[in-house]
């Protein structure tokens, strides 16, 4: 029989199964309306637990005995207990433009994860979550010669990932490998309307149709050095080198009636079916420090880029930059995590700041973005098992250059469950 955490694990794992234009506009929709996922991958999901988020993302020397870390492989070496993670996300946005502004949100499902010891210098992890998010509805206007035309921007899909992780550790340091699969549907369409009763002119749409699959490794490695008494400083890297996906495109270009107010009469004019292709992803590092006392409080900074140059889907260029860039520092505080007495007392406050340029690139300006993060880690009275909350929020874009400006909220949750009786031998059944 299955033990009361493997049981609620496999339940989640199951429920989770089932279940620009420069000067473009806002239009407000029934989803969520992300701007900036028209570009590249689409948003980045970041599916992490809340305690990482809460540290502003400074992944890259951080390890735990009993926090899965899956940004950085090499500190699966560091788990001690077979631990169970699965989290959700709400996420809440204005969006304003230079004419408009609305509010939209929605609610995630943000990762799940299992870690399992290998002895006392080995770990392995094994993972699903979402990759990227499509999700916009954008529109446009602009005078041409036959007229003013109205343009509408509307995209929907997502990619997923799922992974296994090994690593390994010798004396301080410690090397880990992610060997994973990115898999997922895009569709786009653009509408073309002419708004002139001088030309009747018929109205044009492109739809894109893409299917993603490909083999994605990410590695890192950390180094302890103790210093004296409770202090141990950390340092870390991850890596993803640059790598391609396989693509499946199908595009159609359809001319629709000036006068038709359905789709009775259309006509597609263009039709690219099945084409087999490869897309680009960037490759992307990150490098850390982490100043740790205990188990009492760590400091940690980071530094993350990636080379959008290296981005290439099909023929198709998007508006991305050379690189992004970010920085973060992040730190948590326990003030006593033995003491069975007083509960807040092992209570983990977390905390971090960030900034950095998105790879959204428009106009020749690259998009600046900024946040905090806040968070705690809320243990059971009787074990290791934990709660998990982070709240960030932060700004990316200007309107003020003729950009799209998004002021965002996330509120995530997340249960982090670990079990010794794996390793523990019975007596009796």
């Amino acid at each position: 029989m299955f033990h009361k955490p493997v049981k609620l694990f496999y339940c989640l794992g199951l429920y989770c199964l089932l279940t620009l234009q420069s000067n473009a506009q806002v239009t407000t929709r029934p989803f969520e309306n992300l701007p900036y996922s028209r570009y590249g991958l689409g948003e980045e999901m970041l599916g992490i637990n809340p305690a990482l988020k809460s540290l502003a993302s400074t992944t890259a020397a951080f390890a735990d005995e009993y926090i899965i870390n899956t940004e950085n492989p090499a500190s699966y070496a560091s788990i001690r207990n077979f631990t169970y993670e699965a989290g959700l996300e709400g996420r809440r946005r204005t969006i304003a433009s230079a004419n408009a502004s609305y509010q939209t949100g929605t609610l995630n499902f943000n990762y799940l994860t299992m870690a399992i010891p290998m002895g006392k210098y080995a770990g392995m992890a094994i993972g699903y979550r979402p990759y990227t998010k499509i999700s916009y509805s954008l529109f446009d206007t602009l005078q041409s010669q036959i007229g003013p035309t109205a343009i509408s921007y509307n995209g929907n899909g997502s990619t997923n990932y799922f992974f296994v992780g090994l690593a390994g550790k010798y004396q301080g340091l410690s090397i880990g490998a992610n060997l994973g699969y990115i898999f997922g549907n895009i569709n786009e369409n653009s509408w073309y309307k002419s708004n002139s009763t001088a030309y009747y002119v018929n109205n044009s749409e492109f739809l894109k149709l893409k299917s993603i699959g490909g083999i994605y490794i990410k590695t890192g490695l950390q180094y302890e050095l103790t210093l004296k008494k409770d202090y141990t400083l950390s340092f870390g890297a991850q890596a993803s080198l640059k790598q391609n996906l396989k693509t499946t495109l199908s595009e159609y270009w359809i001319a629709h009636p000036f006068y038709a107010s359905d789709t009775a009469g259309s006509d597609t004019s263009y039709a690219l079916k099945n084409v087999q292709n490869k897309l680009s992803l960037p490759g992307a590092y990150s490098f850390g420090v982490q100043l740790k006392k205990g188990d009492q409080w760590a400091l940690g900074l980071q530094y993350q880029t990636t080379q959008w140059s290296q981005y290439n889907n099909y023929r198709y260029h998007d508006s991305v930059a050379q690189n992004s860039h970010r920085i973060s520092i992040g730190a948590y505080y326990t003030p006593d995590a033995l003491n069975i007495f007083k509960y807040w007392k092992r209570v983990s406050y977390r905390a971090g700041l960030f900034t950095g340029k998105d790879f959204v690139q428009i106009n020749g300006v690259q998009n600046t973005y900024y946040g905090a993060s806040l968070g705690l880690s809320l243990p059971f009275r009787r074990s290791n098992d934990r709660i998990l909350t982070s709240f960030e929020m932060g700004k990316i874009g200007n309107t003020q250059i003729g950009n799209i400006q998004q002021n965002f909220y996330k509120l995530s949750i997340g249960v982090s469950l670990n079990d010794r009786s794996w390793f523990i031998k019975r007596k009796y059944d």
